[in-house]
Parts: C-alpha cells; sequence; structure tokens
C-alpha cells in the first residue's frame, strides 16, 4: 500500500522517475502499467493496473443512466491511460494531464494506499490551506464514523 511522499521532477522529455518507496508496492500482477486519470482536487491519480481493475469494477457498479454518474464516467475515462513504466522506474506523463493539474517541473507524489496522487506543490500548498477544518477536526468525524459503523 502506498504511502508517505516523495518529491521528484519531471524530466525534458516529461517523464517522472517513480520514487523507490513506492515502487515496492507495484505487484507483478500490475505487468509494469500504471494506469493515469485525473484525480480529485486538482492532481493526477495514478493506479497499478491490478488496482485500476478494482476501481473499474466500483465504476461499473454505479449507475450509468444519472447524471452525476455519467459526468464522472466521462471525465474519468477521457483522461484514462495506461502508462508503461520503462526499465528505469519511469512513466511518461502525457502533456495535456500535466497542463491540467498545472504540473511543470516539480511533482510532489503522494501514496493513497490503493494509489499514488501526483500534485503541483503550490496546489496541494493550496488546497490545504483552503480547507476549512483542521487534520484533527477531519480525522475526528471520519474515524468516528467508522468506529461506530464497525462496532456497532
Amino acid at each position: 500500500m502506498f504511502q508517505g511522499h516523495s518529491n521528484t521532477t519531471i524530466d525534458d522529455k516529461g517523464r517522472i522517475i517513480i520514487p523507490a518507496k513506492f515502487r515496492k508496492y507495484i505487484l507483478p500482477e500490475a505487468n509494469g502499467v500504471l494506469n493515469i486519470t485525473l484525480g480529485r482536487d486538482n492532481c493526477i491519480w495514478l493506479f497499478p493496473q491490478n488496482e485500476w481493475i478494482k476501481v473499474l469494477e466500483t465504476v461499473r457498479s454505479t449507475n450509468p443512466y444519472t447524471d452525476e454518474e455519467v459526468q464522472m464516467r466521462r471525465q474519468m475515462f477521457f483522461h484514462a491511460d495506461e502508462l508503461t513504466i520503462d526499465s528505469q522506474h519511469r512513466i511518461l506523463i502525457p502533456s495535456e494531464m500535466k497542463d491540467k493539474v498545472g504540473i511543470k517541473k516539480d511533482v510532489l507524489a503522494i501514496g493513497q494506499l490503493e494509489r499514488i496522487e501526483l500534485w503541483n506543490p503550490d496546489t496541494y500548498n493550496k488546497y490545504l490551506k483552503g480547507s476549512s477544518d483542521s487534520y484533527e477536526g477531519v480525522m475526528q468525524k471520519v474515524m468516528s464514523k467508522l468506529y461506530t459503523k464497525n462496532n456497532n
């Protein structure tokens, strides 16, 4: 499972090296492929292929006839692509995707259990500052709900 963060850069050809701390969690079942799509809050989501299959199963279980699901599917799959990890652990990030989230040179990679998020570091800092809830407040709300659900 991906966790923690790493600062990296994009080379002149638009490639990033998958940080070593994340590489060990890209299992052989991923077949050397990361699936990319536009994430929430102006970031990029990267899923090992074996995890992407689980995302597809979840999306498939949604109602394809409601406005929200149609909109989500269209956006998610419009931006979706397969990226092959090369022998030097690099992937080529599509230019359109980098432009969409404002990534130029510096990249903040954040582990999110089954996926990696790629952020423009300035965008991530603005995201953190823009939240009205503190980390502690959000932690209490989320974990209290889970605790109550799991202990009833």
